[in-house]
């Protein structure tokens, strides 16, 4: 009895499994259990949606208000999102987790601080907690209120970004952080 051409591809056992298995994923069978055109179906949608139902747990007051609450909440993560990225960019030789921090705890000084110079040094304090916040006072506020939008104290630390940060000074490591912050409340300012 002579084989037919195609037969010598199934004596091979993992062509075997292969063929058998491309059958199982082609078959022309229904994908879905159960057609949702059907009575049946359409009281078992009704059944889910009553149990499901916000109208009987909430008010539409109580509605408006979490909805509005988890959509101010979506904005901020997405703008924390956005500050994070735009940092990566901006210090890209700056470690990300440093980064990080920082974009976090700017945030919170933005929310509960006034003045340029205290929001800088409390982003700071998170990346540098063995600082004085005295003396990080008096490193941000030629930052803070400087005339122009760069001063020579922000070229400075800049230019100091040239090398990793960990060769960076304990001060060039302070001047750089309040660099960061101040540029990350700019962005955050913007965005707002």
């Amino acid at each position: 009895m002579a084989t037919p051409p195609d037969s010598q591809f199934f004596l091979d056992p993992q062509t075997q499994t292969q063929m058998e298995l491309l059958a199982a994923i082609v078959q022309t069978d229904t994908a879905y259990p159960w057609n949702p055109a059907e009575f049946a179906s359409e009281s078992y949608l009704n059944t889910l949606e009553q149990e499901f139902a916000l109208s009987d747990a909430f008010s539409d007051s109580e509605i408006t208000e979490k909805s509005q609450l988890l959509f101010a909440q979506l904005a901020q993560v997405w703008t924390a999102a956005d500050l994070k990225k735009s940092l990566r960019q901006k210090f890209d030789r700056l470690p990300q987790d440093l980064l990080a921090r920082i974009a976090g705890s700017v945030q919170n000084a933005v929310a509960n601080y006034q003045s340029l110079a205290d929001r800088m040094v409390q982003s700071a304090l998170d990346v540098l907690p063995q600082w004085p916040e005295e003396d990080l006072q008096v490193l941000a506020r030629p930052l803070a209120y400087a005339m122009r939008e760069v001063d020579a104290n922000a070229e400075e630390s800049v230019v100091a970004l040239r090398r990793p940060w960990t060769e960076l000074s304990e001060i060039e490591q302070a001047k750089v952080s309040l660099v960061v912050a101040r540029y990350a409340i700019s962005q955050l300012e913007m965005a707002d």
